[in-house]
């Protein structure tokens, strides 16, 4: 669960063997994402649907668009992990004894690290100019999208502990049986 919840992750857990400044660029990202991809996903019908319910915030209507902005939420949260972990690497070189080697896994870290920070700028820079026109644009739906950005955010906080606890039931399950569907399922879970 500490590896999964982003603020566990993030200012919780201390001796992960995770730079602490990345850890909290990470989560900076992944909060302006939410924000991002609550813009991305106000569709026409949405918007529509806003109009003819005279502004009135709607959860069943934005049920839809907060769903689809946490599933891609939740791919960009993984192809950044990618990017800013950097325990592995620490795990390496406690194991190494050579200092070329040392160096080595040392230049893969900067290197991963010099590419999350031009990656996430970059994209931090189009969330910013996205945001800035969409609430320029739709002056009368932002109070709309600060709940839908609420909602999303949320959602991110609260499918770790669903996750864990299915794959906890799961291995659970997988305990108790005696055959040989056992073996996949234990592999599984």
């Amino acid at each position: 669960m500490k590896n999964k919840h982003l603020i566990i992750f993030t200012f919780i857990v201390c001796h992960d063997y995770n730079l602490i400044y990345i850890k909290i660029s990470r989560f900076v990202f992944l909060v302006t994402t939410s924000m991002a991809f609550s813009v991305i996903f106000f569709f026409d019908i949405s918007m529509h649907k806003i109009y003819k319910d005279y502004g009135k915030y709607s959860f069943i209507n934005q049920l839809l668009q907060t769903i689809y902005s946490f599933l891609v939420e939740y791919v960009i949260e993984i192809l950044i992990g990618f990017l800013s972990y950097t325990d592995k690497n620490m795990f390496q070189i406690r194991q190494l004894e050579d200092v070329d080697s040392i160096n080595k896994v040392l230049g893969k870290i900067k290197t991963k690290l010099i590419v999350f920070y031009i990656v996430t700028c970059s994209i931090f820079l189009f969330y910013w100019y996205l945001i800035s026109c969409f609430c320029a644009v739709y002056n009368n739906t932002q109070i709309i999208y600060i709940k839908n950005c609420i909602i999303t955010f949320l959602n991110s906080l609260f499918y770790p502990f669903i996750i864990q606890m299915v794959l906890a039931f799961g291995r659970i399950f997988v305990l108790k049986q005696k055959s040989k569907i056992r073996r996949l399922f234990f592999k599984f879970v």
